[in-house]
């Protein structure tokens, strides 16, 4: 059997929900939508110069020679996928690796084709989520349509890697807490990135690879040292999953947050997604003005 090693891109893309379409329309109209889903995926693969390695139900897999080009492959199933009236609650979800694989007459191996189905298993409907590796071979056009999403183990791995999802939608979202750009250039741009805690004279400015950060009374463990006797020794942590700084409970008085012109939110062992600018209580309810108040701002 031949085989070869090379650089490329892998492709998963699958529809999302197909099970659920099953037991909706019945088998035969299920089968013929998922056929005819993957057969323009198949299609827009070729014209994107990308090579079908084989399909498995509702899945393709796919690779190219290059990110760019498997990138550019998987935008144009996502605009033809919202398109197509009998996918509108379902969608296609995508993952993207790049790196080295063995190529054979008819498959492909290698840790870039697990990472590529780990990502792709992540992402939704309608998302297209790519490793690190990918961003870091796209064009710049490309790559700054990119936005981190968040930190994980891929399988077999020991350290966190950083994911992301390629923003095909352009809806012109400015939400500050997604928008990423490759961790090379973090330094020239960190302002983009940055969570800023302010309490009493202190002020701390974090970014996404310094997740999680711990908070509370141990002068041990936490990163923000709060002496409040409210607070627990390991009262919280903020964490960054899917393009978001999550507040994550472990107390035993429980966490207040206080939003923007909201009723404030109580957490005990619960999480919630920081959004804008508010402030934070441990234990207790507090003001804004209140020594112990964590202000936030993303």
């Amino acid at each position: 059997m031949t085989q070869y090693s090379q650089p490329q891109a892998i492709m998963f893309a699958d529809v999302s929900g197909s099970s659920a379409l099953y037991k909706r329309l019945g088998n035969e109209q299920a089968k013929a939508i998922i056929d005819e889903s993957v057969q323009f995926m198949t299609a827009l693969t070729i014209v994107h110069e990308g090579t079908l390695v084989k399909t498995i139900g509702d899945e393709i897999m796919a690779r190219f020679d290059t990110a760019s080009q498997a990138c550019e492959a998987a935008i144009a199933i996502q605009l033809r996928a919202i398109k197509e009236p009998h996918l509108k609650d379902l969608g296609i979800r995508i993952g993207i690796a790049f790196g080295e694989v063995l190529i054979t007459t008819d498959d492909v191996f290698g840790d870039n084709v697990n990472n590529a189905a780990c990502v792709a298993q992540i992402a939704r409907a309608n998302q297209i989520v790519i490793t690190q590796s990918t961003v870091d071979a796209l064009n710049p056009q490309l790559r700054r349509d990119c936005q981190m999403f968040d930190r994980i183990n891929i399988k077999g791995d020991q350290e966190e890697t950083v994911i992301y999802r390629l923003q095909w939608e352009h809806t012109g979202n400015n939400n500050r807490t997604t928008i990423v750009i490759p961790l090379d250039d973090i330094a020239g741009f960190a302002e983009k990135f940055q969570l800023k805690l302010h309490v009493n004279n202190a002020v701390v400015l974090l970014l996404p690879e310094q997740m999680p950060f711990a908070i509370g009374r141990d002068t041990n463990k936490a990163q923000l040292l709060i002496e409040s006797e409210f607070a627990s020794r390991e009262h919280c942590h903020i964490e960054f999953r899917r393009g978001k700084y999550v507040l994550v409970d472990h107390s035993t008085n429980g966490t207040y947050v206080y939003l923007e012109e909201q009723a404030p939110i109580y957490l005990r062992r619960e999480e919630l997604p920081l959004q804008g600018k508010g402030f934070i209580g441990l234990g207790q309810t507090l003001t804004a003005g209140h020594e112990w108040a964590i202000h936030f701002s993303l």
